[in-house]
């Protein structure tokens, strides 16, 4: 084998490594976008399930109100904010998630993202007192025996699945910051190669 024979197949190698590379590059980067979009589509799924909950419960609670306009006025308010906050910090997370699908900059959806679990953090942290206030009032006005264990049964079974919806939460936040940050240094790097 002469000298220009071996140039020319190191240069076919180099050239086969180099596709290589770029095959594999972008299929990270088909894999940590499917990944991105996939936690953007549970946690939208979640926030949409959260909404038919909350405005169920709204119409459930107008219903009542309805029916039996006797309520005391203080469970009745601290109700009516509780219910009425928790429809409206739904449409707000759900409004959240879709700027973060429509942001293309990847750098500008990082910030999105990391506003989504801020504001969905504050949410839960301010709808606490309310719900104590409304347990409260609710308990002292309507405090049989049958009430009170009804509620705190339905205070223990929110308790519980509001810790597993914020572990799922920020689990998918998590990872889609992740995602993102992965595909910024690919394509950092790759702009530096090309």
């Amino acid at each position: 084998m002469n000298l220009e024979e071996m140039q020319q197949a190191w240069k076919e190698l180099n050239e086969r490594v180099a596709r290589n590379e770029i095959l594999h590059r972008e299929e990270v980067k088909r894999i940590l976008n499917t990944r991105r979009e996939s936690c953007l589509e549970k946690l939208t799924r979640v926030g949409k399930t959260g909404l038919a909950v909350t405005a169920t419960v709204c119409l459930v609670y107008v219903a009542a109100w309805m029916a039996r306009p006797g309520f005391h006025i203080l469970p009745a308010i601290t109700g009516a904010i509780l219910v009425f906050y928790g429809l409206i910090a739904q449409i707000a997370g759900l409004h959240n998630l879709r700027k973060i699908k429509r942001e293309t900059n990847l750098e500008a959806q990082i910030r999105h993202i990391l506003r989504y679990k801020s504001l969905y953090n504050c949410i839960l942290l301010a709808s606490y007192p309310i719900i104590a206030l409304f347990v409260l009032f609710f308990v002292y006005y309507y405090g049989t025996r049958f009430n009170i264990i009804v509620t705190s049964l339905l205070l223990t079974a929110c308790v519980i699945a509001d810790y597993f919806i914020f572990h799922h939460t920020h689990d998918r936040v998590k990872q889609m910051v992740d995602a993102n940050r992965e595909l910024r240094q690919i394509e950092e790097e790759s702009g530096g190669k090309d």
